[in-house]
């Protein structure tokens, strides 16, 4: 959309006519203001030219002349990209596009409305590389301290411009550059291990199994025996400097004697006890019971033979009596001369 004015006035107020290059105007628009402001609905209808506009009343007329200059932005595919390669088969280039008004480039996204014409990449430089030196990857080191050795593989080739890679002879390559070393040292430094002292006197009370510790000393060296800062060990699992250990307040258990013989033998008042002792597990001396507080105390007594008493029978004054003995586990005597016993 374009909007051109006509800076006319008088009394009375004019009637405004529009041209285009001389001609009435055909394509679409709008007067905006009694004809004083022309709207171009779509300025891609015109191109370079001259509007004028045409203003008449009683008193005479004029003619104003308004120049229109169409510019656009316009893509550009007139630079390329440097070469991908400088020889063999895969060198390429890619046009690169710039945003033009005038000829002169701007930002790019001016353009972002006009469609982006399609770039094809361009061959270039295709043509045989001079000869080189090709290496592998080097080999594992043969050892992993101490010195070792690794390999790799070195040879003389040229890539065509075809794309195939051409066995040379090394004299060909030797006139470009020198023969890369196909072997070389590795990892050495020197080999290490860590080292420990003897485990140190175990201390603590037996408060549970197995929790008193005992220290001991760790330090990093070398296989021959010299002592190393120990950051050079740290690849390497470190030995444990602390330990739980047995000490002999620990070595004791609960010792139960064999159960005694029930007080009845049914009902439900017969109980049997035994003798329960904390005694040291080497000597089977007797020993503080605080020492063994730390296992579960075994019962020292139980109820037994809680199973009903048998039936029996009584004789009363030439009478037989049936009774059930429910509360003690012993026979019941009667004084009379005809009971049963």
């Amino acid at each position: 959309t374009c909007f051109l004015g006509c800076a006319v006035d008088g009394h009375p107020t004019p009637n405004i006519t529009w041209l285009y290059s001389g001609e009435p105007l055909s394509l679409q628009h709008q007067l905006l203001a009694s004809g004083r402001i022309l709207q171009i609905l779509n300025v891609s209808d015109f191109t370079d030219g001259e509007f004028s506009c045409l203003a008449q009343n009683e008193a005479g007329s004029l003619t104003q002349v308004v120049s229109l200059v169409i510019q656009e932005y316009q893509w550009s595919v007139d630079k390329l990209t440097a070469c991908s390669a400088s020889c063999g088969h895969r060198g390429l280039q890619l046009p690169q596009l710039r945003c033009l008004l005038d000829g002169a480039e701007v930002n790019i996204s001016y353009c972002g409305e006009t469609p982006k014409p399609s770039l094809q990449p361009i061959a270039c430089n295709r043509r045989d590389c001079p000869s080189r030196w090709m290496v592998t990857s080097w080999s594992p080191c043969t050892r992993s301290c101490g010195g070792g050795i690794q390999t790799r593989r070195v040879t003389c080739q040229r890539l065509t411009a075809k794309g195939s890679s051409v066995p040379m002879s090394n004299e060909a390559c030797a006139q470009v550059s020198k023969r890369p070393v196909d072997t070389q040292n590795c990892n050495r430094q020197p080999c290490v291990e860590w080292a420990a002292s003897s485990w140190g006197q175990c201390n603590g009370p037996c408060i549970g199994p197995r929790l008193a510790v005992q220290h001991r000393q760790i330090f990093c060296q070398t296989k021959d025996g010299t002592s190393v800062p120990s950051d050079q060990c740290s690849s390497l699992p470190r030995p444990l400097s602390t330990q739980n250990c047995w000490t002999d307040v620990c070595g004791v258990h609960w010792r139960v004697s064999l159960w005694t013989i029930c007080t009845a033998t049914c009902g439900n008042y017969g109980f049997q006890s035994r003798r329960v002792d904390c005694v040291h597990i080497r000597t089977n001396k007797p020993v503080m019971e605080h020492h063994c507080s730390w296992r579960p105390r075994p019962a020292n007594w139980q109820r037994c033979n809680i199973t009903p008493c048998e039936n029996g029978i009584l004789l009363r004054g030439g009478k037989v009596e049936w009774y059930r003995n429910r509360k003690e586990g012993r026979v019941i005597s009667q004084d009379h001369s005809t009971g049963l016993r």
